[in-house]
């Protein structure tokens, strides 16, 4: 079991904390377990979502507009998959 050692004190208006344990009870816990289930929960959501690929305006049209334009035929690829589709015609 880990010691709590840690201590943060939080200042709220009295609606934010008559709220708070509104929810707290709904959920079966104390005010403290409460605010550290969903302070944590949040804690550990930033860092994932500023691993995301964040895109600029610009580069976000950039992909919309290659995923919307024609595919175009890469020579080497077709030959790649020319030969690839041959030899299976040999061998089958």
């Amino acid at each position: 079991m880990t010691t709590k050692t840690g201590r943060i004190n939080v200042r709220c208006s009295e609606a934010s904390l008559v709220l708070l344990r509104e929810a707290a009870e709904i959920q079966g816990q104390d005010l403290t377990s409460f605010i550290m289930g969903a302070s944590l929960e949040r804690a550990r959501a930033v860092p994932a979502e500023e691993r995301v690929l964040r895109l600029s305006p610009a580069e976000l049209v950039q992909v919309e507009e290659g995923l919307d334009a024609e595919a175009a035929v890469n020579p080497r690829l077709a030959a790649l998959v020319r030969a690839v589709n041959g030899a299976k015609r040999l061998t089958s």
